[in-house]
């Protein structure tokens, strides 16, 4: 009994008469042929959509590799700017440092200037002479100042009359030489 359960009898096909198809209205066929160009027409529609949406895509993409060359660029710009500002900085500190330096110059020739004059004022023997090499020394004018050259001849010619010339013999070499001596 256990092996008469799994055989089974195959049925014969029984072969039933085919129902005839449906036939549709005129009206029916009609609004399926819209529906159908209708459809259609979207898939076309959808397919240049696509393309569309391809295109933007890439250019998209363009922009974004173009957005992103623009950025490199910019940022290598910055970095020329920022080093180009440094060195303007540096050329800037450089000039007003030698500027400073022109300036404690001056006004070092201008205090040895005054230390001069005071010396100079300081040792008249009368008003007179007080007032002459005052008015010799007010001569010296800021052009004059500032030239080394031009105060050291200024100097000699004006205050020569104020200065005692003395006369040295070098023995070792036998020459007379004669030197410049401050009276004042």
């Amino acid at each position: 009994m256990p092996e008469e359960i799994f055989i089974k009898d195959t049925p014969e096909t029984v072969k039933e008469p085919k129902k005839p198809k449906r036939k549709l209205t005129e009206k029916q066929l009609a609004n399926l042929a819209k529906g159908r160009e209708k459809m259609k027409l979207k898939r076309e529609e959808a397919k240049k959509n696509k393309d569309l949406k391809i295109k933007v895509k890439e250019t998209k993409k363009s922009n974004v590799e173009s957005s992103k060359t623009e950025k490199e660029h910019n940022k290598i710009k910055r970095k020329n700017i920022k080093e180009k500002r440094k060195t303007m900085k540096q050329i800037n500190k450089e000039k007003e440092q030698a500027h400073l330096a022109k300036l404690e110059k001056q006004e070092h020739k201008e205090n040895n200037v005054s230390k001069y004059r005071a010396d100079c004022l300081s040792k008249a023997k009368n008003v007179t002479e007080y007032r002459e090499i005052e008015s010799v020394l007010d001569g010296i004018t800021p052009d004059i100042l500032h030239n080394e050259d031009k105060l050291k001849a200024y100097c000699k010619a004006s205050m020569a009359k104020f200065m005692k010339k003395k006369v040295v013999i070098d023995e070792s070499q036998n020459l007379t030489t004669i030197i410049e001596e401050k009276e004042i």
